[in-house]
């Protein structure tokens, strides 16, 4: 496809003429490539339009839509119902069986058959009817987005026109096998405090409810004046027994309202600049999320997916609204014929240094390598990171339980010693 372009050259003479390119994109690289400055860009062949309007070389590519599915969320590569595991499995033994000379249809056929989880059994043989019916595996697996998500489906699409899908199938296994371990290794970190806050939570509530109101009623039987500290938790006690049913119905009303405030746009804002920003969190959650995201692209490229698909689809594969509205200033910048390390320099929640490594990656023509690098260094600074933090809350934890519970003791207690020795 021919362009016609105008721009402006070192001396800054306007100069006008056509270049040839497969994409508006691939057109303007080449435009600053020769060192011009690039003033505007069209399509001379007629019905054609520039690729600032959504073009993508994938036609599998949808809009984003508010249905789209995020990082970590319940559709990426895993699916609504279908866990990481049993697709890392169902893919491995695929292409192993398409690199051992297999059919892909007979590979989807025995691979089915193997499966154990019948939601992904009935998605595959779905795929497999598509396949021997003459449609793409790429087109067949995009029929089914609760299991195989977009960037999966643009993946094996790249693999198929590149003749490399068992090496797009083999990355993509190892993709969520990572994801796996990072999953994993996050639920295992916070498990403990997330049992030691229950604890906390049901001890305090024991003693509230039950112990508290017990003491109120001895209290009230020796007729003597109490602490207003003692006075203040009996009565605590004595209201959540007596209208349990209130506070239970009142937070559950908060609950509810928390999960209709999820679906307003103030709302998503707050809470993610909040996981960006919020003071010891942010330390874990900026690594741990571009280093997921970068290699997520790093994996794409390297499948042959192009830059500008590879943006759109991060885009899609996370929930942040941050991301998304990085990713569509680094989509506006390609079109351009900018490169995607400035974006990622100018904003603020992204590590130091990834943007210039970024450059140096595009300049280098190994963007693939670099994303991929250094999304595994920042996972693994992100794990560590977290795993400081849930060492600090730990012991802050404990001493917030004793706390409370030495509180509330000692506030019956010593009321009851005074008495004892009174009489």
């Amino acid at each position: 496809m021919k362009f016609q372009y105008q721009a402006t050259n070192k001396q800054g003479t306007v100069v006008q003429g056509t270049v040839d390119g497969g994409t508006a994109m691939a057109a303007r690289s080449s435009l600053r490539f020769a060192g011009l400055n690039i003033q505007s860009i069209e399509p001379i062949a007629k019905g054609s339009s520039d690729a600032s309007v959504s073009v993508s070389r994938n036609p599998l590519i949808k809009p984003l839509t508010s249905k789209s599915t995020g990082l970590f969320g319940k559709g990426f590569l895993g699916g609504k119902r279908v866990k990481y595991n049993d697709l890392v499995v169902a893919l491995s033994q695929l292409s192993i069986m398409i690199q051992s000379g297999d059919d892909l249809a007979a590979a989807i056929r025995v691979v089915a058959d193997q499966c154990t989880h019948p939601t992904l059994r009935n998605v595959l043989q779905s795929v497999k009817r598509d396949v021997e019916e003459g449609q793409k595996f790429s087109v067949a697996m995009s029929k089914h987005p609760s299991v195989f998500d977009v960037s999966m489906v643009a993946a094996v699409d790249a693999g198929e026109h590149s003749g490399k899908l068992i090496d797009v199938l083999e990355r993509m296994t190892t993709l969520l096998q990572r994801d796996q371990q990072l999953k994993s290794s996050v639920l295992s970190m916070l498990t403990y405090p997330a049992v030691l806050l229950f604890i906390t939570c049901s001890v305090v509530s024991s003693m509230f409810f039950f112990v508290l109101p017990q003491f109120s009623k001895v209290f009230k039987e020796m007729e003597r004046p109490v602490p207003p500290l003692t006075s203040f938790l009996l009565s605590v006690g004595t209201t959540l027994q007596n209208y349990w049913f209130v506070i239970l119905g009142l937070l559950g009303v908060m609950v509810a309202a928390a999960l209709y405030a999820r679906r307003l746009p103030q709302w998503r804002y707050s809470i993610d600049y909040i996981i960006l920003n919020g003071f010891c969190v942010r330390e874990a959650s900026r690594p741990l999320m571009a280093g997921r995201i970068f290699r997520l692209m790093g994996t794409m490229i390297q499948n042959g997916v192009p830059l500008l698909d590879t943006v759109k689809l991060s885009q899609r594969a996370t929930k942040n609204v941050y991301y998304r509205d990085m990713f569509r200033r680094m989509e506006k910048d390609i079109l351009e014929g900018r490169g995607i390390g400035p974006t990622v320099a100018a904003v603020t929640f992204f590590p130091t240094g990834a943007g210039h490594m970024l450059e140096t990656g595009e300049r280098s023509a190994k963007l693939a390598f670099v994303l991929q690098t250094i999304g595994e260094y920042y996972e693994k600074e992100g794990e560590q990171k977290l795993r400081w933090f849930v060492k600090l809350l730990e012991p802050v934890m404990i001493m917030g339980l004793g706390g409370v519970v030495g509180t509330v003791v000692m506030s019956i207690v010593l009321p009851m010693l005074d008495i004892t020795t009174a009489t």
